[in-house]
Protein backbone atom coordinates (compact mmCIF):
# COMPACT_ATOMS: atom_id res chain seq x y z
CA UNK A 1 0.00 0.00 0.00
CA UNK A 2 1.18 3.42 -0.81
CA UNK A 3 1.11 6.55 1.29
CA UNK A 4 -1.76 7.77 -0.81
CA UNK A 5 -3.79 4.66 0.01
CA UNK A 6 -3.03 5.05 3.72
CA UNK A 7 -4.11 8.68 3.57
CA UNK A 8 -7.40 7.68 1.94
CA UNK A 9 -8.00 4.97 4.57
CA UNK A 10 -7.15 7.39 7.35
CA UNK A 11 -9.50 10.04 5.89
CA UNK A 12 -12.35 7.50 5.54
CA UNK A 13 -11.88 6.27 9.13
CA UNK A 14 -11.67 9.85 10.38
CA UNK A 15 -14.83 10.90 8.55
CA UNK A 16 -16.62 7.74 9.65
CA UNK A 17 -15.72 8.41 13.30
CA UNK A 18 -16.77 12.03 12.87
CA UNK A 19 -20.14 10.94 11.42
CA UNK A 20 -20.67 8.48 14.30
CA UNK A 21 -19.87 11.15 16.91
CA UNK A 22 -22.10 13.71 15.19
CA UNK A 23 -24.93 11.15 15.01
CA UNK A 24 -24.51 10.37 18.73
CA UNK A 25 -24.60 14.09 19.60
CA UNK A 26 -27.64 14.58 17.38
CA UNK A 27 -29.46 11.66 19.06
CA UNK A 28 -28.69 13.08 22.50
CA UNK A 29 -29.96 16.51 21.39
CA UNK A 30 -33.17 14.99 20.02
CA UNK A 31 -33.68 13.10 23.30
CA UNK A 32 -33.13 16.29 25.27
CA UNK A 33 -35.64 18.16 23.10
CA UNK A 34 -38.19 15.38 23.54
CA UNK A 35 -37.71 15.51 27.33
CA UNK A 36 -38.10 19.28 27.33
CA UNK A 37 -41.24 19.01 25.20
CA UNK A 38 -42.69 16.40 27.55
CA UNK A 39 -41.93 18.57 30.58
CA UNK A 40 -43.46 21.62 28.92
CA UNK A 41 -46.59 19.65 28.04
CA UNK A 42 -46.94 18.40 31.64
CA UNK A 43 -46.46 21.91 32.99
CA UNK A 44 -49.09 23.24 30.60
CA UNK A 45 -51.51 20.49 31.61
CA UNK A 46 -51.07 21.45 35.28
CA UNK A 47 -51.10 25.20 34.68
CA UNK A 48 -54.30 25.47 32.63
CA UNK A 49 -56.67 24.34 35.43
CA UNK A 50 -54.93 26.71 37.84
CA UNK A 51 -55.36 29.61 35.44
CA UNK A 52 -59.04 28.74 35.04
CA UNK A 53 -59.44 28.80 38.83
CA UNK A 54 -57.67 32.16 39.01
CA UNK A 55 -60.06 33.51 36.36
CA UNK A 56 -63.08 32.27 38.32
CA UNK A 57 -61.70 33.76 41.54
CA UNK A 58 -61.07 37.11 39.85
CA UNK A 59 -64.64 37.13 38.53
CA UNK A 60 -65.94 36.44 42.06
CA UNK A 61 -63.78 39.21 43.49
CA UNK A 62 -65.13 41.62 40.86
CA UNK A 63 -68.69 40.76 41.88
CA UNK A 64 -67.86 41.35 45.55
CA UNK A 65 -66.14 44.65 44.73
CA UNK A 66 -69.25 45.79 42.88
CA UNK A 67 -71.33 44.94 45.95
CA UNK A 68 -68.93 46.80 48.22
CA UNK A 69 -69.05 49.78 45.86
CA UNK A 70 -72.84 49.81 46.19
CA UNK A 71 -72.59 49.62 49.98
CA UNK A 72 -70.05 52.46 50.08
CA UNK A 73 -72.31 54.61 47.90
CA UNK A 74 -75.18 53.95 50.33
CA UNK A 75 -73.02 54.86 53.32
CA UNK A 76 -71.92 58.06 51.60
CA UNK A 77 -75.56 58.97 51.00
CA UNK A 78 -76.43 58.27 54.64
CA UNK A 79 -73.44 60.32 55.82
CA UNK A 80 -74.44 63.24 53.62
CA UNK A 81 -78.02 63.10 54.89
CA UNK A 82 -76.81 62.89 58.49
CA UNK A 83 -74.53 65.90 57.98
CA UNK A 84 -77.45 67.91 56.61
CA UNK A 85 -79.67 66.81 59.49
CA UNK A 86 -77.05 67.79 62.05
CA UNK A 87 -76.70 71.19 60.36
CA UNK A 88 -80.44 71.80 60.47
CA UNK A 89 -80.64 70.59 64.09
CA UNK A 90 -77.73 72.84 65.06
CA UNK A 91 -79.34 75.85 63.42
CA UNK A 92 -82.69 75.06 65.02
CA UNK A 93 -81.45 74.39 68.54
CA UNK A 94 -78.45 76.70 68.89
CA UNK A 95 -80.25 80.03 68.34
CA UNK A 96 -82.92 79.42 71.03
CA UNK A 97 -80.26 78.08 73.44
CA UNK A 98 -78.15 81.19 72.91
CA UNK A 99 -81.20 83.37 73.49
CA UNK A 100 -82.12 81.45 76.68
CA UNK A 101 -78.54 81.72 77.95
CA UNK A 102 -78.44 85.44 77.17
CA UNK A 103 -81.82 85.95 78.85
CA UNK A 104 -80.64 84.00 81.93
CA UNK A 105 -77.43 86.02 82.08
CA UNK A 106 -79.35 89.26 81.73
CA UNK A 107 -81.85 88.20 84.37
CA UNK A 108 -79.05 87.26 86.77
CA UNK A 109 -77.31 90.55 86.19
CA UNK A 110 -80.51 92.48 86.67
CA UNK A 111 -81.33 90.60 89.88
CA UNK A 112 -77.86 91.36 91.23
CA UNK A 113 -78.23 95.01 90.39
CA UNK A 114 -81.61 95.07 92.11
CA UNK A 115 -80.19 93.33 95.13
CA UNK A 116 -77.55 96.00 95.58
Amino acid sequence: MTVRDWAIVFAVVFWGALVVMASYALLKTVGLLEEATRGLRETTDRLLPTLEQVTETAAGVNVELARIDTIVAGVQSITSTTDQLVGVLHATVSNPLIKVAAFAAGTARASRKMAE
